[in-house]
């Protein structure tokens, strides 16, 4: 399986001063990754390290074997996406110019991408007159436009009910599965991550990130201990 994303020693945070221990990750081709952790645990400084947001205090990431400070913004556009909970100041896209026009085969990507986050319905709607929930799908659709192999997710479920939080997770699965896409997403919903997510990597302030399957992590009782005292064992009975 192709390697697409691999951190060596990376060290995150502000001012030289670092959030949590050294990192050592890795996410291949297709792969599904959910990353948890409490207010303040840097999940949002991971994401935008990764995404050469900020610069590393130290360490390296890569990107298909090469440095992500080696690529240009371009570049970076046609390798991965970056979904947040910030409001956007514009919908533009990397692939095209401000002058440029879109081609029927654009129209139809753009299409199929609101198709598959089930918005297809709004397309004649004003981004602005969109509720919270409506407004993160179309965000969502955009990552898919842009058609990178590496799509990252902070906090996509952040507007939506439950029913649409797994039917998003439901389209994470399709991408990974049809598409070969490989997705990092996080979310505060602990027990959304723990019923429907294949791997996790888990992080809590000053602790090192702890990855593996939501059972593995709650037999260890990683999950307790990087919660605590958010979560108490026993509401994980479900999973024995």
């Amino acid at each position: 399986m192709r390697e697409v994303l691999q951190t060596y020693h990376l060290l995150i945070g502000y001012k030289g001063q670092p959030l949590i221990p050294e990192v050592n990750v890795s996410l291949s081709e297709g792969d599904i990754v959910a990353l948890a952790g409490p207010n303040g645990s840097g999940k949002t400084t991971l994401f935008k390290t990764l995404s050469a947001s900020i610069k590393p205090i130290g360490g390296e990431v890569k990107l298909f074997g090469k440095d992500l400070r080696d690529y240009s913004p371009t570049e970076r556009s046609s390798l991965f996406s970056l979904v947040l909970t910030e409001k956007p100041d514009d919908l533009r896209y990397p692939h095209l110019g401000l002058l440029a026009k879109l081609k029927a085969e654009d129209e139809q990507i753009i299409y199929d991408s609101l198709e598959t986050v089930g918005i297809s319905h709004l397309v004649n709607r004003n981004f602005v007159s969109l509720s919270d929930g409506e407004q993160q799908k179309v965000m969502i659709a955009k990552a898919l436009v842009q058609d990178t192999p590496l799509i990252f997710m902070d906090e996509p479920a952040a507007f939506l009910d439950y029913p649409s939080k797994i039917e998003l997770v439901n389209i994470m699965h399709k991408l990974s599965r049809e598409k070969r896409k490989t997705i990092l997403f996080s979310s505060h919903d602990l027990d959304l991550l723990l019923r429907h997510s294949d791997r996790l990597w888990v992080m809590a302030p000053h602790q090192p990130l702890r990855q593996g399957t939501p059972k593995e992590l709650v037999e260890q009782g990683i999950i307790d201990e990087y919660f605590r005292p958010i979560v108490a064992k026993e509401e994980f009975y479900w999973m024995k």
